[in-house]
């Protein structure tokens, strides 16, 4: 189980992934909510090297929280995901 990844809803329709790695920004639907998760070919093009073979990870850890706080939560070929430095 990774625990160890954190969510949280921010403005601007986006969900912050929070891990020791660093933090990348999934988007998040405003009014009703739903998550839409970047499919593996554009979690490849888009994520830090730091990322790249956590697709997994941060899926199953996503969808369960997703389940948890009741959001439907889809993996899309457009989903944006990108990481949130600073």
């Amino acid at each position: 189980m990774h625990d160890s990844i954190q969510f949280q809803p921010r403005w601007k329709e986006e969900l912050l992934a929070t891990s020791k790695d660093g933090v990348l920004v999934f988007e998040l639907t405003m009014g009703k909510l739903q998550v839409y998760f970047p499919d593996r070919d554009m979690w490849l093009a888009r994520v830090p090297a730091w990322a790249k073979d956590q697709w997994e990870v941060y899926h199953n850890a996503c969808e369960r929280w997703c389940a948890q706080q009741g959001i439907p939560f889809t993996v899309v070929s457009n989903g944006f995901v990108y990481e949130l430095k600073g």
